[in-house]
């Protein structure tokens, strides 16, 4: 009856509060201007072309004076949009001539402006999620000058890397780790009786789905920890792809097609001001009813109470280009005392500003070198052989026609995988979990047991995260669990952080998994189809990145006949 009642009170009140300002209450008599819409389009790139070619300025006069982020005190609000500006082209123009992770940067540059112009760092501390996002961060930090040696020998990193610089408080390439470091670092300034400066995690959609990102959140809010979580939602999980699964082609995971519902009209944002008025003229004795109808308003407006019930103070949903503002809402929550952490949910637009990643952020997310007047990628020779990804692919396509038994899974990398391909021809057996490789193992563990034959596809360097659940939950219970692993030994330009180097070593040393590491795309076919009839144990494939080897290459080097499947000589 209570509910009923309260939902009859919300139709009400959505009317009355139709006419209201657009302002609400934030954090600590904050005020805070939503977004309604948040206008998604609005852009401060406003001298880009509606269509190609696209260009950036000829000459970048705020950015040249912008070393370190103590020249950015003295602008003002029109400098730091021109700014802003500058500094997406400087990524752009960088970007398309190394390659890199280029839509994850673009959709961070007011947010990355903003952080570097109200908070003092490096005495403060931002630590990048996954990092994927640094590049902005990376050029307004004294690395501008080094900036177009990015992922190359001897040059800058394409990740954060704390021997790199000071302003990287936190190395980072994998996901879901920056809440739990930005607190262990606000808990030790409090024991070592350090100045309690500003302790920032800058976090994604797409890793806030892995389940460090809720133990941390768990314990700062237990904890108290004074820390600032901010929540960069762009509604994409780290490389979309669309790809066609058992859950559907959107985000892969339902936290994430939660967090993309936030942006609730107009009245319903005013509605929860209209509420806590109401409220606060009620007697004291009913201050229970009047806290029950703001988390009422506050969870069907935001969603904000999944995060307050793990103890943050939640602000948001709201629009991260908009400087106007950004700004004056970090200050508010620099100087407020209150020792709660506190969550900041932004909602960016992966690849802004650029129209080609815009449109099309899922294939700009790592990029090789490209037209930057289009977009268009420069492509190199044709490779003479197809890639080793492509070649599992499809051998596990070839395997799953003939044995419904084969499923396949991954961890929020079906196109790094080739579970996008496989997952055209078989949605309904293709499991994206997201970022979760510990559940990935075990949701492939489960199905074993009844009689499925998973292929649990993640690269090398991210299975390391599931190790436990390899050795508890496959090997110990001797289940014919296939893990396939992408990515073995060395991956080139992404550096230490995605190296596949351990997995002989780890997996090695476990009793009973059948290891297998094919020498080319034939090797590799054969080894799916073994693998697929392996059934009384945990077996691995692990294979490289890159492209198979051209028959002509392989005979003339090894007489190896590869039309024949003809091994010269057997390993021992």
């Amino acid at each position: 009856m209570t509910n009923r009642r309260i939902t009859a009170f919300s139709a009400a009140a959505v009317m009355a509060a139709a006419s209201m300002n657009n302002e609400v209450a934030g954090f600590a008599g904050l005020s805070v201007r939503r977004q309604g819409g948040l206008r998604r389009r609005h852009s401060v790139l406003r001298e880009t072309p509606a269509g190609p070619p696209y260009s950036g300025p000829p000459v970048k006069p705020v950015l040249d004076t912008v070393k370190f982020p103590s020249d950015m005190k003295g602008l003002d609000l029109r400098q730091l949009k021109q700014l802003a500006h500058e500094l997406r082209w400087e990524v752009l123009e960088n970007v398309s001539k190394t390659g890199g992770h280029l839509s994850a940067s673009l959709g961070v540059i007011e947010l990355t402006v903003a952080l570097h112009y109200v908070f003092d760092m490096p005495e403060d501390q931002i630590v990048w999620d996954v990092s994927h996002q640094c590049y902005p961060h990376k050029i307004l930090t004294g690395r501008r000058e080094r900036f177009p040696t990015l992922r190359q020998a001897n040059g800058i990193s394409g990740f954060c890397k704390r021997g790199e610089s000071e302003f990287d408080s936190f190395g980072a390439g994998h996901s879901s780790t920056s809440i739990s470091a930005a607190q262990g670092m606000s808990v030790a300034k409090s024991l070592l009786n350090k100045r309690q400066n500003n302790c920032i995690a800058v976090i994604g959609d797409g890793a806030i789905t892995g389940g460090m990102a809720y133990e941390a959140m768990n314990n700062a809010g237990y904890l108290r920890s004074r820390m600032i979580v901010v929540l960069n939602d762009n509604g994409q999980v780290s490389l979309p792809t669309g790809t066609p699964s058992a859950g559907g082609t959107g985000a892969a995971s339902e936290l994430s097609a939660y967090t993309s519902r936030l942006l609730v009209s107009k009245p319903f944002q005013d509605f929860r001001e209209f509420a806590k008025g109401i409220s606060n003229l009620m007697p004291e004795n009913m201050q229970e009813i009047n806290k029950k109808i703001d988390e009422y308003a506050r969870g069907i407006v935001s969603g904000g109470t999944l995060f307050e019930e793990l103890g943050f103070y939640y602000v948001g949903p709201l629009d991260g280009h908009d400087l106007d503002n950004l700004v004056p809402i970090l200050e508010k929550l620099r100087d407020s005392p209150s020792s709660k952490p506190v969550l900041l949910h932004l909602k960016t637009e992966k690849g802004k500003g650029y129209p080609p990643a815009e449109a099309a952020s899922d294939k700009m997310h790592g990029v090789g070198k490209f037209n930057l007047g289009t977009g268009a990628p420069i492509k190199g020779p044709r490779p003479p052989a197809p890639s080793l990804t492509s070649v599992f692919a499809n051998s596990l396509i070839d395997v799953a026609t003939e044995d419904r038994s084969i499923v396949g899974i991954t961890a929020a990398m079906p196109g790094g995988t080739g579970m996008d391909i496989f997952g055209r021809r078989f949605p309904k057996r293709t499991f994206d979990v997201g970022i979760a490789e510990q559940h990935a193992v075990t949701f492939a563990a489960g199905m074993a047991c009844e009689g499925l034959r998973p292929f649990c596809c993640i690269y090398s360097t991210f299975m390391q995260r599931g190790y436990d659940q390899v050795m508890h939950d496959v090997v110990l219970q001797n289940l014919p669990v296939r893990m396939i692993l992408d990515r073995a030994g060395l991956v080139g330009n992404d550096g230490p952080t995605h190296h596949g180097t351990f997995d002989l070593a780890y997996m090695g040393c476990l009793p009973n998994v059948i290891i297998m590491s094919p020498s080319d795309q034939i090797e590799l076919r054969n080894m799916i189809t073994t693998a697929a009839g392996i059934d009384d144990s945990p077996s691995v494939v692990r294979y490289p990145r890159g492209n198979g080897f051209a028959p002509d290459v392989l005979k003339n080097l090894f007489n190896y006949n590869l039309e024949n499947d003809e091994v010269p000589e057997k390993g021992k």
